[in-house]
């Protein structure tokens, strides 16, 4: 299942850490998960730029595809230096003390044509979704970060999402300094979820015959959907620019994982990785 995480409109990780000013680099005014001082520069900056992945054709999917989704963040510089994961969705503060933050979070999930992949031939197609919620995020020290969103999605599919997420922070000394994060993933669902992506009902089932793609009919309920760990690698170009390398990995469990389109079609692995390339510059307001 492809998606596109629009923040600030798209608050997604990668937004990595840069600005550039008339005569400065945004490396020469913040340090990297260091709380800003009073009297920081409040100017708004927009990070632009895209990700380039191999991720999963589409939930439980054991076939892989290239796919480019934007990075588009906005924010004011002394915000700058927050730490944000490649998996965090597009969200905004309506509460920031500096250690915890709270506020709204939101998803746009691709749509899935079943035409398009011979293991789904019979099922019925599923339309974009869109999904709203809250999230919130506390920094129990500077080098570690807790983040949990609970959204609720309608369109093509109707009900809860829920992401949790730790992630241990490090400055590594290599090539004049890269940040590393890595830390453990889970997801919870509603059975409107799950079943709407991995159910099949009886007419779909039957459809499936005549494609020689012959899938039961399943009910799929909610519960735990899947657990894993993610990791980044940030580097900071000192020029305007930034990159990073990142993966995701997820392991679906329940009845997701026993699902048919899993069982006889997928792969319970489901992994995601790939590159970014961002550049961040002041708007010139406040």
């Amino acid at each position: 299942m492809r998606s596109f995480c629009f923040a600030g409109a798209l608050a997604v990780v990668g937004a990595l850490p840069l600005a550039v000013a008339p005569g400065a680099h945004a490396a020469d005014m913040i340090e990297p998960y260091v709380q800003p001082a009073p009297g920081t520069d409040r100017q708004w900056t927009l990070t632009v730029g895209g990700y380039l992945m191999a991720t999963p054709e589409f939930a439980g999917s054991s076939d892989y595809e290239a796919a480019v989704r934007p990075l588009i963040y906005i924010t004011r510089a002394d915000k700058l230096s927050r730490f944000r994961s490649f998996n965090d969705n597009a969200s905004l503060a309506l509460y920031d003390n500096g250690i915890f933050e709270a506020g709204v979070v939101g998803k746009i999930d691709w749509e899935r044509e079943s035409g398009d992949y011979s293991a789904l031939h019979g099922l019925d197609d599923i339309d974009y979704a869109f999904e709203v919620g809250g999230y919130a995020q506390w920094f129990p020290a500077d080098w570690m970060r807790l983040r949990g969103e609970v959204r609720y999605g309608f369109g093509g599919f109707e009900g809860v999402v829920a992401d949790f997420a730790a992630d241990a922070i490090a400055n590594i000394n290599l090539w004049d300094r890269m940040i590393f994060s890595a830390g453990p993933r889970m997801t919870v669902a509603s059975s409107g979820y799950v079943d709407t992506y991995f159910g099949i009902t009886e007419a779909e089932s039957l459809r499936t015959i005549a494609y020689d793609n012959f899938l039961p009919a399943y009910e799929a309920g909610g519960g735990i959907y899947s657990v894993g760990v993610g990791g980044q690698i940030l580097k900071n170009f000192n020029n305007g620019f930034s990159g990073s390398l990142y993966v995701e990995y997820k392991y679906l469990v329940g009845d997701a994982a026993d699902s048919p389109i899993v069982v006889q079609n997928g792969d319970r692995n489901q992994v995601t990785a790939g590159v970014s390339l961002a550049y961040t510059f002041f708007l010139g307001i406040q």
